[in-house]
């Protein structure tokens, strides 16, 4: 981060949480307003040491809020000795100095254009090459159920007894079939005969 101009406060704040919420590691500078120098050791976007004036540790965190303002720089993967007494516990300082990283969302993949957006505008799409028709026999459609069965036989007539005896039934003489023969020629009548006496 290179060298800013002149920032309030609470802007130079914000410029050291958005360095640790994206996880960096450097040390971090600040020069105030008033002619006093702070730095900040930052390991994977925790703070580690913190040095103000001839302050340290927590003691730096506590002076660094009687200033208004300055301006300040980021060293990247720049590591600075600091004094045993400047180590800081992260969570302190951030309660301390009111910071809040807060962690930048991961973007959403963008959609993948459709295929067909690919191809020039009026060229012709390859025509789906035609299959052989397969051999499909048609479905025989099956018989009804009442066709299928056997015609229903009237039902016998009861037998009759008499005497312990089964009277047999009489059948029914079938009906005459009219006669296809001729009918013959009647005979002539024969003339009586005559008698007489002594005959």
């Amino acid at each position: 981060m290179e060298r800013h101009s002149q920032f309030t406060l609470s802007e130079i704040m914000d410029k050291l949480a958005h360095i640790l919420a994206h996880k960096q590691t450097g040390t971090f500078f600040i020069a105030t307003d008033a002619n006093t120098s702070c730095r900040f050791a930052i390991d994977s976007g925790k703070i580690t040491h913190c040095a103000h004036k001839r302050d340290h540790g927590v003691a730096a965190l506590l002076s660094l809020q009687e200033i208004s303002g300055g301006s300040c720089s980021f060293s990247e993967n720049q590591s600075i000795p600091f004094r045993q007494e400047s180590i800081v516990d992260h969570q302190t300082c951030l309660d301390i100095l009111n910071l809040r990283p807060v962690t930048p969302a991961k973007s959403a993949p963008a959609p993948e254009a459709p295929a067909s957006s690919s191809r020039p505008v009026g060229q012709a799409s390859t025509p789906c090459p035609l299959l052989p028709r397969a051999n499909i026999r048609p479905v025989q459609e099956e018989a009804p159920a009442a066709a299928s069965e056997p015609a229903k036989q009237p039902p016998a007539a009861p037998t009759r007894y008499y005497r312990g005896q089964p009277i047999p039934q009489e059948e029914k003489p079938a009906a005459a079939e009219p006669s296809r023969q001729a009918t013959p020629a009647p005979t002539p009548a024969t003339p009586p005969k005559r008698f007489y006496r002594g005959a």
